[in-house]
């Protein structure tokens, strides 16, 4: 691939396929559409976190069913509402399982790298990263400090400003270690997150910051009622992630007709 010819990332999250409700995935199943519609077509997809509501082992089988109408590899990661065994038997850990009891992994995406933590903590809402997937982090990040890096993770280590939302973020003291790891590794280009349902941008540590709207609902921006917890039906979307020229550039785009 030339240095000039746009790699495409594209970014999905917040599913919440569900087996009492069959709008989540009917509109999960529009967004696959037009991510396979993409010209060029993207050279891999990134599914970042809550891919069901229920954790259920059937909800999985019918996101593998939709996602088998992309033809590039397919990325995912857990959220707090999936079931980490049901998501690893659903969705194999590439080069086999050696996240131990975390669901992460690295792999290659043409010319980026894929760092995938996981932030979730069972049985909670909000995440958690923590001394030894930080160190794990920081590993992994060593290894290759040449080649352009995007680290996904489900929790976005953002303070949205919000406090109901971030109450359901990661601990501060989560943010300022990773913080300074992304300080130390200049090669990571982008942090994407979901979690939040909401596009925001920010920084940790110097690097980049986003966060991915849903296929579904999304995040009320209230800044009225701040202990609140609230959605909106807002146009539902995916990021386009595109690196050209050894930059990388983050497109949202909605999906359907508005």
């Amino acid at each position: 691939m030339s240095a000039q010819q746009p790699f495409l990332l594209v970014q999905l999250s917040d599913a919440h396929v569900r087996d009492d409700d069959a709008q989540p995935e009917r509109m999960f199943a529009d967004a696959v559409r037009d991510v396979a519609a993409l010209a060029p077509a993207p050279g891999a997809v990134l599914v970042s976190g809550d891919l069901t509501e229920h954790g259920l082992r059937h909800e999985y089988e019918r996101v593998r069913e939709l996602l088998s109408a992309l033809a590039m590899p397919v990325h995912v990661l857990g959220g707090n509402h999936d079931e980490r065994e049901i998501l690893r038997a659903s969705f194999p850990l590439p080069g086999g399982d050696g996240g131990g009891e975390d669901y992460r992994y690295t792999a290659h995406c043409g010319p980026l790298r894929l760092v995938a933590v996981d932030t979730t903590d069972p049985g909670r809402i909000e995440g958690r990263l923590g001394a030894e997937r930080l160190a794990w982090l920081d590993a992994r990040l060593s290894e290759e400090r040449e080649t352009p890096t995007v680290v996904a993770m489900h929790h976005p280590p953002l303070l949205l400003g919000i406090p109901a939302w971030d109450a359901i973020g990661l601990p501060d003291a989560d943010r300022a270690a990773l913080g300074e790891i992304l300080a130390g590794h200049p090669q990571v280009r982008r942090v994407v997150a979901g979690h939040v349902h909401r596009t925001a941008l920010g920084s940790v540590g110097g690097c980049p910051v986003f966060t991915c709207p849903s296929t579904w609902i999304q995040g009320e921006l209230d800044f009225a009622h701040p202990d609140e917890l609230s959605v909106v039906a807002e146009p539902p979307g995916f990021a386009v992630h595109v690196a050209v020229a050894g930059e990388l550039t983050t497109h949202v785009q909605p999906v359907g007709e508005w």
